[in-house]
């Protein structure tokens, strides 16, 4: 039995503007985690498992380069997981290797026990410990880079306005320096040519690079309890693009500031760090009171202010609306404090840890 696991993400910079091709953003992989465990099935069939969902386990028999489930609803819940083995599969066909029958169970501790997420990216986990799990099924021994790129052509499938983040550091692990790909250019390529060409090529504008955090800096993670719709706050942002002035501005804010909070990154820099932090939050605040989406919620504000007032530096992460807030601290410099005024204003200290890999 081969078990393997993907962790979630938080965005700590770059937000909204990592939706364009070469614009960085930074983000971390925490230690929660979708797995993945696959085995042989004795039958002439397979079958998936999703406990999170709480299903028996589903049959599915394959088509051309389709999964068949005979279970419409559990098919459309398990969405995810069919558009990773059927893409995973394509590439194993282009290879002129065989298809096996497997048993594939997916579990999950990216919510809290009533099961309402944390925001921490659980699609694009789900994504990446099935094709884990299928790389050491089948020892294709693929790199991160093309396990990266798989489980993108998979999302791609499902959606288009994901920036693929989220799934990078679910690879990669750690703190990343991550931009996007030109997706126009890729998904004319998966219209053209084989997954295996595909996978082959160089994409334009991706950018994929492990940071080093500097020493004694720590991240705080306040959860709301509310979640946030990261499609449709992406969306209503993307509507700026009707103004190229502003959102041209916007984005060469937001490049700058990243790029010197990567320098900070590489400089041992905990103070550049943190300047640069306060600075990324200007800029989404910026975006938020252009775009009147309500990114920085109350609850969110309150979040930042309370980091403040003990010389955290703090923001939203990811798309707003909800969901988590991040802020950066020397390590144990009034972590104590942050959390209890935290908890009064209903903000949960979220405990976890940077996952660098196993």
């Amino acid at each position: 039995m081969i078990h393997v696991k993907a962790p979630g993400k938080l965005y700590i910079a770059g937000e909204y503007a990592v939706t364009e091709p070469g614009y960085k953003s930074v983000l971390i992989a925490v230690d929660r985690f979708v797995t993945a465990t696959i085995e042989d099935s004795d039958g002439d069939h397979g079958t998936i498992h999703s406990k999170t969902l709480h299903h028996e386990p589903i049959v599915f028999e394959r088509s051309e380069d389709h999964l068949v489930v005979s279970d419409v609803h559990a098919a459309n819940q398990l969405k995810y997981v069919i558009t990773a083995i059927e893409v995973f599969e394509q590439y194993i066909r282009s290879n002129h290797m065989a298809l096996k029958h497997f048993n594939l169970t997916i579990d999950s501790n990216l919510a809290d026990d009533s099961g309402q997420k944390y925001g921490l990216g659980s699609s694009a986990a789900v994504l990446v410990s099935v094709i884990k799990a299928l790389n050491e099924y089948y020892e294709t021994d693929l790199s991160n880079l093309y396990i990266y790129k798989l489980a993108v052509i998979a999302n791609l499938k499902l959606q288009s306005l994901s920036s693929c983040g989220d799934i990078a550091v679910s690879v990669y692990t750690g703190w990343l320096a991550y931009s996007t790909f030109d997706h126009e250019w890729v998904m004319q390529q998966i219209e053209d040519t084989s997954v295996n060409e595909v996978l082959k090529k160089n994409w334009p504008g991706l950018h994929i690079e492990p940071l080093q955090a500097p020493e004694n800096m720590e991240v705080l993670i306040g959860w709301t309890g509310s979640p946030a719709s990261s499609h449709h706050l992406v969306s209503e942002v993307k509507r700026l693009k009707s103004d190229p002035t502003f959102y041209g501005g916007f984005l060469e804010q937001s490049h700058a500031c990243v790029e010197q909070l990567i320098h900070a990154f590489k400089t041992n820099h905990i103070k550049g760090v943190q300047k640069m932090i306060r600075q990324n939050r200007k800029v989404i605040q910026q975006m938020d009171h252009e775009a009147t989406v309500d990114i920085e919620t109350p609850q969110l504000k309150t979040l930042c202010d309370v980091a403040e007032k003990y010389h955290g530096a703090a923001k939203t992460s990811g798309a707003g609306g909800g969901d988590c807030g991040i802020t950066i601290i020397k390590s144990d410099d009034n972590k104590a404090q942050i959390y209890e005024e935290w908890r009064k204003n209903n903000v949960k200290p979220l405990e976890f840890n940077v996952y660098h890999g196993q």
